[in-house]
Parts: C-alpha cells; sequence; structure tokens
C-alpha cells in the first residue's frame, strides 16, 4: 500500500516583499542598492499608473533581471503626488492641495518597495536586509507578508524585457 503525499503551493505569495523607510529620491536609492547589494537596478521605460477617484498617480519603477539566479528584483515607489489637473480651479489662496497617494496605502510609512520574485530562505532575506540597513539615510526596513496586505494586487504588473532605460 502505497501513500500519497501532496503539499500546497501559494501562488500569490511567491515573492518576497520589503518595505523601506528613507528620504532617498528613487533614483539614488536604487544607485546605493546597486553598489551595496552588487545587483543593477534600471529605471522602468514607464511608471506604474494607478487611477483611484479620478485622479491619476504613478509611481517610479527599476528592475534588475538576474538570470543566474532566474529572478526578477523590482524596486517601487509606494508614494506620490497626483498628477495635477490644471483645468480645475484653485482650491486655496495657496493653489490647489495635493495630497499624497499610496500604491499601498495600508503602508504609508513605507517610502520603497522591493519586491524579489521568487520564493527565499529567511536567511537570505535577513542577509539582504542587514545589507540595506548599512546604507546612509536608510531609517528602518522590514520584510512584509503580502497576505497581510488589502491592496497587494496593486503589485502585479507586467514588464517587458528590454524596456527599461539604461
Amino acid at each position: 500500500m502505497s501513500k500519497i503525499h501532496s503539499f500546497e503551493f501559494d501562488y500569490e505569495h511567491d515573492y518576497t516583499l520589503i518595505g523601506i523607510h528613507t528620504s532617498l529620491e528613487d533614483y539614488r536609492l536604487a544607485y546605493l542598492l546597486n553598489k551595496t547589494l552588487n545587483i543593477q537596478f534600471r529605471r522602468y521605460k514607464e511608471d506604474l499608473d494607478l487611477i483611484e477617484k479620478s485622479e491619476k498617480s504613478s509611481f517610479s519603477i527599476f528592475i534588475f533581471d538576474d538570470p543566474k539566479n532566474m529572478t526578477t528584483w523590482t524596486l517601487i515607489s509606494n508614494k506620490n503626488i497626483p498628477k495635477e489637473n490644471t483645468s480645475e480651479p484653485t482650491d486655496s489662496l495657496f493653489g490647489r492641495v495635493q495630497k499624497s497617494v499610496f500604491l499601498i496605502p495600508e503602508k504609508r510609512m513605507v517610502d520603497y518597495l522591493i519586491r524579489i520574485d521568487g520564493i527565499f530562505s529567511d536567511i537570505f532575506t535577513k542577509s539582504i536586509i542587514e545589507a540595506i540597513k548599512k546604507i546612509n539615510n536608510i531609517i528602518t526596513l522590514y520584510k512584509i507578508d503580502p497576505l497581510d496586505l488589502k491592496s497587494r494586487n496593486h503589485l502585479i504588473f507586467e514588464t517587458k524585457p528590454g524596456e527599461i532605460y539604461l
């Protein structure tokens, strides 16, 4: 008599997500991550656009395809100010008041997200976090469980190989 063994694989959670708190600009953070982690983030040709309540916001994306380890790293801004609609009248003496829009609203304190496609050990994730902590102007960072995020679908998007700024 043989036993049947089965296991479940969660396709929604086949990536590691790290949240970063920093005052660095996106291009500067990408440069420092490249230098620290020996990777090659490149600016993606298009921003990730999100339209909510008729407001359009764009979030910068940097990508590193790692063929050696068959994975893709994505650096995404979490915070943006909506693109201003110039046809509307101003709301105050100082002009139209713009409020921030978040890609992942549940994590308003997170400035950037790093998504690493693939399933990795906790040791790998901890080593990446420890290396990034050494970068000046990184306030804090931590692993985020995507299953805890109501807006995790905002992290599902397709990029095309070769469509990056060099």
